[in-house]
């Protein structure tokens, strides 16, 4: 990488991480362009080249956020586990850990602002999207899902699957019904047989 590539490298990062600051402090309604380059001490122009608006940034903030939660999805697919045990971790971590992390660094009224929240979950789903997709080929490659099904199509399930999960999030079950809609996906309304 030559000097030029590590210096928009770290913009980038700075940019993305004065980002990330100040959506959790002021909001996403509330934070400016030139806020966040004031932050990251670069201009707003840079941002513009970089990112094209401030809405490319939230997806750039969640890979940020769940980059650890990326690498522990990549350790259980190597992991010496059978595959639906591994798809049954891989399930558990992008719902229960990906909400967790959301919930604990935005503020109840970052959450709030529609804006936001609708960028939000376009980027978590992308992400998930991505993580899922590994998997998916590692149950294709090993016999466990059939080679025929379409990707897209079973992540176009999935994703369909997080919504309803998204939608129970003031249930008293929550944990039981995540479960259950797992369970569906995995082996249909019938169980397994």
């Amino acid at each position: 990488m030559n000097q030029y590539q590590k210096t928009t490298q770290k913009k980038k990062r700075a940019i993305i991480q004065a980002a990330l600051h100040l959506f959790k402090e002021k909001g996403f309604k509330e934070t400016s362009i030139k806020s966040i380059a004031k932050a990251a001490e670069v201009s707003p122009v840079s941002i513009y080249n970089y990112f094209e608006s401030k809405d490319n940034l939230v997806a750039l903030c969640v890979n940020e956020l769940f980059e650890e939660i990326t690498q522990e999805a990549e350790s259980i697919l190597t992991a010496d586990e059978d595959f639906k045990t591994k798809l049954h971790q891989a399930l558990a971590l992008c719902q229960e850990k990906m909400s967790q992390q959301i919930s604990a660094y935005f503020k109840e009224k970052t959450m709030k602002d529609p804006t936001f929240s609708k960028l939000l979950t376009k980027a978590i789903a992308a992400k998930k999207r991505e993580i899922y997709r590994s998997y998916i080929k590692l149950g294709k490659d090993e016999g466990a899902i059939a080679k025929e099904l379409s990707t897209e199509l079973i992540l176009n399930i999935m994703e369909a699957l997080n919504n309803i999960g998204n939608q129970l999030s003031d249930s008293e079950n929550l944990e039981r019904e995540v479960e259950q809609i797992h369970r569906i996906f995995l082996y249909g309304i019938f169980g397994e047989i």
